[in-house]
């Protein structure tokens, strides 16, 4: 009897180290730029087709470096005064109620940026299919930013979508949302010229469903 509990504990265990393991693979595609495809692969950089003037050409700033102060796969991008400088992780499905977190190396170089996660859900009439685009999408769901300060040395930084509990207001957003990204940027209008570079971004599902306040 001892032996079959000792054996069922090991099984147990082990079924919580493959869970846990599971849990904390990667949902972000070509997180490390080194598609076959392209180092930028599924990576929103191109804004054209948004019209906007402080994002035209944002794609021509952004370019691949194989090492960089000790990071590797290392995404430069060089910010232009005056430019709303952006990238956009690929898309990733989100069903309602699940959690995310996101890490990844940031160095700055004289200017101040802003990181967050946008939720997108389809535009109207527009079919799902599994090729979306980001001008096929509507941003439904926009998490707070966090702020990260310029710096000589590599940071490393973590944000999360949703927040553990939101509001039942923000779950009737949150419904909406079909797809997330982390979206990284520089407020043209505010700030002015410098370079950010990113490396060992990793998005991962977390364990425990988003809470709901009730009357919130």
């Amino acid at each position: 009897m001892k032996r079959m509990n000792f054996l069922g504990l090991v099984l147990f265990s082990f079924a919580m180290t493959l869970s846990s393991m599971a849990g904390e693979s990667n949902v972000c595609y070509n997180s490390s730029f080194d598609s076959e495809k392209g180092n930028f692969d599924g990576w929103n950089i191109n804004f054209d087709w948004s019209g906007n003037k402080h994002q035209m050409g944002n794609h021509l700033n952004v370019s691949y470096l194989p090492e960089f102060r000790g990071k590797k796969n290392v995404l430069k991008m060089k910010v232009p005064a005056g430019y709303e400088s952006k990238v956009e992780t690929p898309l990733i499905p989100y069903k309602m109620g699940d959690r995310y977190k996101c890490t990844f190396d940031i160095l700055i170089e004289d200017v101040d940026m802003k990181i967050l996660f946008q939720g997108y859900n389809l535009k109207p009439g527009i079919p799902p299919s599994d090729k979306m685009l980001i001008q096929d999408l509507r941003r439904s769901y926009k998490a707070e930013s966090i702020d990260a300060s310029k710096g000589a040395s590599w940071k490393t930084m973590t944000v999360e979508f949703p927040m553990p509990q939101i509001s039942e207001i923000a779950a009737t957003h949150l419904k909406k949302v079909r797809y997330i990204t982390v979206l990284m940027y520089v407020p043209g209008a505010t700030f002015g010229a410098g370079n950010f570079y990113l490396s060992n971004l990793k998005i991962t599902k977390l364990p425990m469903q988003v809470k709901v306040a009730k009357g919130g």
